[in-house]
């Protein structure tokens, strides 16, 4: 496969698989927004009104006409890769089972629909309501209009214990761990085995157009791989993630070839250990959430994933954070995930500067 939005394609997915396996070609994985010298005058959409927050997100054909108009615009730079994912909304594989979805400006939620986690077991996944099916159209739509040109992402999969929260609620959910550990128990043996389903029916296209894999999260593998979440597991102990949790999460890992888990705020961090040692996960991404002066704050979580044998996505508001770090972790395996915005010359002085840390460290 190539783009012809992005002529070092091959060189990027080289880089990512490099990552993956916590090996190196010639510098980490970065991902950056650079300014294009010469900015490209492209023909931008024309806004549209709707008449509710439901018909604007619905219109995913929308988001793929601003992909088309983007991927021409932008200089995707080093390891970013153009692309587009189909997105409803974090919980919705929760309408798998019949929710009904919230639509905000900015994201959605699910309408609870059991009150206790034993019911889960006399619902059955259906994948033909209209929420799905939009997922589908839009994954099929986006391969046909951007073959050649950007990659289409599978869409957020919050299945495991997120999906029961997303039928029950948070809090009912944190009750029923309370007063009926055996049904909770009982309703994650039920969904266990959605995680797989869900992925293969949207990443089957995807690989069917000879596509890598992605996912919101930006990580690419030319086979399968995806992000793995449970956000829910920053209200619960460790004993209780390594009995709910642990298990659906062990699977989802083995079903895929790389995976890399979303590991969302400090009150998460409890259960990093237990991640580090599943053998099928692949790397973590720690997203440590606002309070402090960037990655520079957490060295020693980077240092303990990389000790386990993880890469990691180390998420920096800018360069100089990133800078900060190089003293304290390895080369191998580190994404460093860039915010802000730079001129080419900033750029390649930066990706200059990565390989000579990587000379550095090897001597």
């Amino acid at each position: 496969m190539e783009l012809t939005t992005k002529p070092d394609y091959k060189d990027a997915m080289a880089r990512w698989e490099a990552w993956w396996q916590c090996e190196l070609i010639d510098r980490p994985v970065v991902t950056l927004w650079v300014q294009p010298d010469q900015p490209k005058d492209v023909p931008w959409p024309a806004p549209k009104q709707y008449p509710t927050l439901q018909d604007r997100w619905f219109d995913l054909e929308a988001g793929i006409n601003w992909t088309d108009a983007g991927v021409g615009a932008g200089l995707h730079f080093a390891e970013s890769i153009p692309n587009y994912w189909p997105n409803l909304g974090p919980e919705v594989v929760a309408t798998i089972f019949g929710a009904e979805l919230q639509f905000s400006e900015g994201t959605s939620w699910s309408v609870p629909i059991i009150k206790h986690a034993r019911d889960v077991l006399a619902l059955q996944p259906n994948l033909e309501g209209r929420y799905w099916q939009a997922i589908r159209r839009a994954t099929d739509a986006s391969i046909a209009r951007g073959q050649g040109r950007w990659v289409t992402g599978v869409t957020d999969l919050h299945t495991n214990i997120d999906l029961l929260a997303a039928l029950l609620d948070p809090q009912t959910l944190c009750m029923e761990l309370l007063d009926d550990p055996e049904g909770v128990a009982l309703a994650m043996e039920h969904i266990a085995g959605l995680f797989e389903v869900l992925f293969d029916d949207l990443y089957s296209r995807v690989a069917a157009a000879g596509q890598p894999a992605t996912s919101w999260l930006g990580a690419y593998h030319q086979g399968a791989g995806a992000t793995l979440q449970a956000d829910f597991i920053c209200m619960i102990s460790q004993d209780m993630f390594r009995r709910f949790a642990l298990p659906t999460l062990t699977i989802e890992a083995q079903h895929c070839t790389r995976s890399i888990y979303h590991l969302d705020g400090p009150r998460a961090l409890t259960h990093l250990d237990d991640l580090l040692a599943m053998p099928d996960l692949t790397g973590i991404q720690w997203v440590y959430g606002p309070g402090t002066r960037g990655a520079r704050d957490w060295i020693p979580v980077y240092q303990r994933i990389q000790a386990a044998g993880k890469c990691v996505q180390i998420i920096c508001p800018d360069a100089d954070d990133a800078r900060a770090l190089l003293p304290h972790i390895r080369p191998e395996g580190a994404w460093f995930a860039v915010g802000g915005s730079y001129t080419l010359a900033q750029a390649e002085a930066f990706l200059k500067e990565l390989r000579d840390w990587m000379h550095r460290s090897h001597r």
